[in-house]
């Protein structure tokens, strides 16, 4: 199988998975997603829920939060800018929202996404 048909397969049971739970499960989920892997900072966090659902940030800012009390999403003071907050996933949750292949099941353009938000700066201007 070539990388495109496995990522086409991806997406498949990614959107199946998700069938009958409403978009803002959906939204949850792939907020989760994004910060998975690697910590994030909040800006970079917002960003990539720009590019994935076209959020705005307070929208981004209030599900962190919810998740956060949950304790689906980890949280930490950034060092780097004291006045941001950076976030993980709480990889004991993984079984929950991604019970079909856990991190391996995350479609390539939610990593994409993430990857060109990590760059992203919050601008000094």
């Amino acid at each position: 199988m070539t990388h495109i048909e496995i990522d086409r397969m991806k997406v498949k049971a990614w959107k199946n998975n998700a069938k009958g739970k409403g978009i803002r499960w959906r939204m949850l989920r792939d907020l989760i997603a994004t910060i998975s892997t690697s910590w994030l900072n909040s800006y970079q966090v917002e960003t990539s829920m720009i590019r994935l659902w076209g959020t705005k940030r307070k929208s981004t800012r209030e599900m962190l939060n919810e998740l956060v009390g949950m304790g689906d999403v980890l949280q930490e003071k950034d060092i780097q800018s004291p006045y941001e907050m950076k976030y993980y996933m709480n990889q004991e949750r993984v079984g929950f929202w991604f019970p079909l292949g856990g991190l391996k099941a995350i479609p390539a353009g939610i990593a994409e996404a993430v990857k060109i938000s990590m760059n992203a700066r919050l601008s000094e201007g």
